[in-house]
């Protein structure tokens, strides 16, 4: 049915473009923090952008990332466990630190003591990652699993026939892993196993917070 992995890429990509609605993105080869995911969707509904260019640019590197993600706007953390956390050298952790607090993202609460700015709020962004293959899904299921650290909901897609299968006799292991399945035609796509949503929170969640600075940085959402 499908020559290869990108053409089944490009049609389902397409096929999610026709019925997104005004408050969703379709991305392919999202960079994450552990490579790119073919496809994914970001929802933006009631989003409020809540980060300047500065803030998003810092947030999308993950290493800032995962020191915000340690934490706290009500709980401060000393410099040394934040070096103990993240085993960044004292050097390199000084200059992220100094580097947030120069954009208004944490402050020195206390001496050594850190806390994000009170002020600081994160936006609200959804994701759903999709991964294709032809055939291979159990690396597929791997990538799917991996996605999320950051995503809502994590999709396996394949070619239908390959789907069908995959649902006959695997759906407890996608029911166990908690990844959803869609088989996909040349001209539709089906939902066959559809994963519970990932309740997601910025603390210690750094792929998370990068990806959702990511996409503000690279412009990526477009607010109509």
């Amino acid at each position: 049915m499908f020559e290869s992995e990108f053409e089944l890429q490009q049609i389902f990509f397409n096929q999610l473009k026709n019925i997104k609605n005004t408050n969703t993105n379709i991305l392919q080869e999202f960079n994450a923090r552990f490579g790119n995911v073919d496809i994914v969707e970001v929802d933006f509904d009631c989003f409020k952008n809540t980060l300047n260019n500065a803030q998003a640019e810092l947030l999308s590197i993950y290493s800032n990332a995962l020191v915000v993600g340690y934490l706290h706007k009500n709980t401060s953390r000393t410099f040394k466990y934040l070096l103990n956390k993240t085993g960044y050298t004292e050097d390199y952790l000084n200059s992220i630190i100094l580097a947030l607090e120069k954009v208004n993202i944490i402050f020195e609460a206390n001496p050594n003591k850190y806390t994000i700015c009170p002020d600081f709020q994160f936006p609200n962004l959804k994701f759903n990652s999709y991964e294709l293959k032809l055939k291979d899904w159990k690396k597929a299921i791997l990538q799917a699993t991996r996605n999320t650290s950051f995503s809502y909901k994590s999709f396996v897609v394949m070619p239908n026939k390959e789907a069908l299968k995959l649902k006959e006799k695997y759906s407890d292991i996608f029911t166990l892993y908690n990844i959803g399945l869609i088989g996909v035609t040349k001209s539709t796509h089906y939902k066959y196993i559809s994963p519970k949503v990932h309740n997601h929170k910025y603390s210690i969640s750094p792929i998370f917070i990068s990806s959702m600075a990511k996409c503000i940085y690279q412009k990526e959402i477009q607010v109509t």
